[in-house]
Order: structure tokens, then C-alpha cells, then sequence
């Protein structure tokens, strides 16, 4: 899972910075200073939900993105039901 989660998220990455004209370095330099926002939030709720999917630690651009994806897949899948 954890190859496939690489793999995943360098394809999506590729798409993202051709669809932006960026580069991939550029792009990861977005999303992680959007990490940092999100990790330094100063609404407590937000932070705790931050922490509830990385803990005290800073994550990757990757596993950023790929946690994200697969929670709003998971949300996703639960309307769908509803």
C-alpha cells in the first residue's frame, strides 16, 4: 500500500503541476506551506483536527495530500449512502 501511495500521489502531483503550468518542486512548495497554515491555525478546532490525522508531526506534501483524499473519499462514500 505504501508503494502504491507513492505512485499515487506522483501521478497526481504530475497532473496538478501540468494543469497549473507549474513545476512538481513548485507545487509541493505550495502544499506545504499550506501544511504549515493549517498546522499553525489558531482556531483550536482546526488544530485539533489536524492533529487527529498527523499528530504533533509535520507531514509530507504526499502523505498530506493522500490522507486528505482518502478521508474525503471516505465522506464521499457515506453520502452516497445516505
Amino acid at each position: 500500500m505504501v508503494e502504491n501511495k507513492k505512485k499515487d500521489t506522483k501521478d497526481l502531483f504530475k497532473a496538478i503541476a501540468k494543469a497549473n503550468n507549474i513545476s512538481v518542486t513548485d507545487l509541493k512548495k505550495e502544499i506545504q506551506l499550506a501544511i504549515e497554515i493549517a498546522q499553525n491555525n489558531p482556531d483550536s478546532k482546526k488544530q485539533t483536527e489536524f492533529r487527529k490525522y498527523f499528530g504533533d508531526r509535520t507531514p509530507t506534501p504526499e502523505e498530506f495530500v493522500y490522507v486528505l483524499t482518502k478521508e474525503i473519499t471516505k465522506d464521499q462514500d457515506i453520502l452516497d449512502c445516505i
